[in-house]
């Protein structure tokens, strides 16, 4: 009842469990392959929809600008899944922009090199910001899981896993 002197602690208690959950629902989504479900879509158009939402999720110190490059190819991939990449990106880069900054997202079509999956004829999809960079050390753990800079309780260290993860999965290749 919530008259109980143990009423408030349960009510922390269950909100803990809550939170610990999530992490946990997004380790295990990363474990497993998604199902993809891939389809032939615009970038830009996808791009354009998407950026509404991409502003909602900025701070009022941080811009965020979209290039698109000339004539680009159609591009085969899980526009849901592609999605959560970009939003993973954006909010890492308006995160470490914490006095402000511009957050560009450019588009152009590109030949990728090597001989695996994700080469040949493709659109290459930048995320930059004007943020503080990477050291050498962060930037090799870059995308381990549960590995963030982030102060305790601001971040789960698995956006980045999951970048690339759904990356990979589609063919695509991913640097910093």
């Amino acid at each position: 009842d919530k008259g109980d002197q143990d009423y408030a602690d349960l009510v922390q208690i269950n909100q803990n469990a809550n939170r610990a959950a999530a992490p946990v629902r997004q380790l295990l989504a990363s474990s497993r392959k998604q199902t993809l479900r891939p389809t032939v879509i615009n970038l830009q158009d996808t791009l354009s929809e998407l950026s509404h939402l991409l502003n909602r999720l900025l701070t009022d110190k941080v811009t965020l600008r979209i290039e698109n490059g000339p004539d680009l190819a159609p591009v085969r991939v899980d526009e849901r899944q592609l999605e959560q990449v970009i939003m993973n990106l954006v909010v890492n880069a308006c995160d470490a922009m914490p006095h402000g900054g511009r957050i560009w997202i450019e588009v152009e079509n590109a030949a990728v090199s090597g001989d695996g999956p994700g080469t040949g004829d493709g659109v290459r999809l930048t995320v930059r910001d004007a943020g503080c960079g990477m050291d050498a050390d962060t930037l090799a753990r870059a995308f381990e899981p549960f590995f963030t800079t982030k102060a305790p309780g601001r971040g789960t260290g698995l956006g980045l896993a999951m970048v690339r993860q759904i990356v990979d999965q589609m063919g695509g290749t991913i640097a910093v």
